[in-house]
């Protein structure tokens, strides 16, 4: 808890969770922006209190999430955008990183969630991606959310298969046979065809879909 109580004064709000994904830790700014006292929060279950969700308005969090199935293995994901909502239910968005705190036990590895509010950088993003899809689109049609997944290619498919399965990019582009470029610009391909914004909300979507 030392190590925690450096993050008080830190500018960006930070929850810590345990292995359970109870609440151990929760500052000042984390109150701040999502309106929960410290003392209201502490041994919640994360999930619980952020309840959040991705672009398509699916759960996000829940028991045994891929970040802290990342934490229990001692890696932290990538960042990644989350949706919520305040204390007072206003919607918004964060965007999280990831500090690992390795225990001597996976059981005593605790997982610190820095987050900020980017919600007015979704909301352009999703002004700007609507504009471009309607410019683009023929008069009266649409494509389904759903269906994102039939446009991707076999080799951006074996690549979100193997993201779904904790491969690094190097690892990937050495099973494929193909640069670390190659492998970054099919991620960068079908992060954009999946409408979404990092590798981890390309996996959770994946799930989501059934497509891995």
């Amino acid at each position: 808890m030392e190590l925690l109580a450096a993050f008080e004064r830190s500018g960006d709000g930070v929850y810590a969770v345990d292995s359970d994904q109870r609440i151990v830790f929760w500052n000042a700014e984390a109150q701040r922006l999502l309106g929960h006292a410290a003392s209201e929060v502490i041994g919640k279950h994360c999930y619980d209190v952020i309840a959040g969700g991705d672009h398509l308005g699916h759960p996000f969090c829940g028991p045994d999430c891929p970040v802290i199935e990342c934490a229990r293995k001692g890696r932290a994901p990538e960042n990644y955008d989350v949706h919520t909502r305040t204390a007072a239910g206003k919607s918004c968005w964060i965007n999280v990183s990831i500090v690992v705190l390795k225990g001597r036990t996976a059981r005593s590895t605790i997982a610190v969630h820095l987050f900020r509010d980017v919600t007015t950088r979704r909301r352009g993003e999703l002004e700007l991606r609507q504009a471009l899809h309607k410019a683009s689109a023929p008069e009266g049609e649409g494509e389904p959310s759903g269906r994102a997944a039939s446009r991707l290619t076999r080799r951006e498919a074996e690549v979100l298969q193997m993201m779904a399965c904790g491969l690094d990019n190097k690892t990937i582009g050495e099973t494929l046979g193909v640069s670390a470029t190659t492998v970054r610009n099919h991620i960068e391909h079908l992060l954009a065809k999946l409408g979404v914004h990092s590798k981890l909300e390309a996996v959770v979507y994946a799930a989501r879909h059934r497509l891995v």
